[in-house]
């Protein structure tokens, strides 16, 4: 960029320095002031000019599946403002189905330089997918940190939360209530958080009943019309109560449950799972598991850090508990099923 820039030499004019001394700020260059090279950028950012990112400082990816699902929006945003206080820059970016992939984005970042990557629920969560690339990254020293799975015998840090605990928490919740026909509406099982939920689900269901009825459960999409493509089946199977894989998923449930004629949480109750923004404010709000996004996102942002700094510390994979967090949409079991409950008999758990 040179000096003669119609908007460095107004820059220039307006703060009384010289066109070269904005231009040295421009490109990150020595030789300025502190309170010059401040008062310079607070002048550059009032023009919507792009203002440098300092000498050094480390980028890093953070690419989750989509940002359409609040929680992973919540968590990529908590993940950037903690490496920001590391002085770390962070790009987001989603690799949804119909867009670019996560290999898209890895190579796309990896020609810009990039030094480190935070992958959410990628490649990594599915069990069955290929792992090479991950262990070719890691031949190239790039830092990273797998978050919801990981690849076996990869060194490298893995942040999870403990889902067969969540949905083991739902049911206990569900059963303190007085429900015996507790559904799961799970996400797709090549999903290792789905497979965990579901392990859970059913040893929290053998523990407390006994056994665990097939057609209480039902796999779909993460998604609203996931969740209320399952609830129309497990409604139709006798369910009183319902545990989804999302709270995207709950409010499908919620939506099945009110075509149906059934009331929200009279006549059947619904457990989300994220506690997102949606949660407190859906109608009626959302009993939900909650993820522990901030410890979360400071173990992740840690553990980064930690590998651009170049410390030789051992990887660690971090697994948090969740919590239950209780709202209006669940509530005592109804004494009599609701009549399109009674079209379908119930089976025995």
């Amino acid at each position: 960029m040179t000096p003669e820039r119609p908007s460095v030499r107004r820059i220039a004019d307006r703060i009384g320095v010289s066109a070269a001394t904005v231009s040295r700020v421009l490109n990150d260059k020595p030789g300025v002031a502190e309170h010059t090279r401040t008062r310079v950028l607070a002048a550059i950012r009032e023009q919507g000019m792009v203002a440098p990112a300092p000498v050094g400082q480390p980028f890093v990816g953070i690419i989750v599946p989509e940002l359409e699902n609040p929680a992973f929006a919540l968590l990529a945003g908590a993940v950037e403002a903690r490496l920001s206080q590391y002085g770390v820059t962070a790009l987001i970016g989603s690799s949804t189905k119909h867009g670019p992939t996560e290999l898209d984005y890895i190579e796309t970042l990896l020609r810009r330089g990039i030094e480190g990557l935070v992958l959410v629920s990628g490649r990594h969560a599915n069990p069955e997918a290929d792992h090479g690339f991950y262990w070719h990254l890691h031949g190239k020293h790039v830092a990273m940190v797998l978050v919801n799975g990981g690849v076996p015998g990869l060194p490298v840090s893995t942040v999870t939360t403990d889902e067969a605990a969540g949905a083991a928490m739902a049911v206990a919740h569900l059963h303190s209530l007085g429900h015996t026909r507790i559904a799961l509406a799970g996400g797709e099982e090549f999903y290792r958080p789905s497979r965990h939920r579901l392990a859970g689900y059913r040893a929290a269901m053998t523990a407390t009943f006994g056994g665990c009825d097939d057609a209480l459960y039902v796999e779909s999409t993460y998604s609203i019309t996931g969740g209320q493509a399952a609830a129309r089946r497990l409604l139709d199977a006798g369910a009183t109560a319902i545990i989804t894989g999302s709270d995207l998923m709950a409010l499908g449930a919620i939506s099945a449950a009110r075509e149906s004629g059934r009331h929200v949480p009279t006549d059947v109750s619904v457990v989300g799972y994220d506690d997102s923004y949606l949660a407190a404010h859906s109608d009626p709000p959302l009993s939900t598991i909650q993820q522990p996004i901030e410890q979360m996102s400071t173990a992740i942002a840690t553990a980064m850090w930690q590998q651009l700094q170049g410390y030789h510390v051992p990887h660690v994979d971090h697994r948090f508990t969740p919590r239950l967090v209780a709202r209006a949409s669940t509530t005592a079991a109804p004494a009599t099923p609701s009549p399109r409950a009674q079209e379908t008999p119930a089976s025995g758990t």
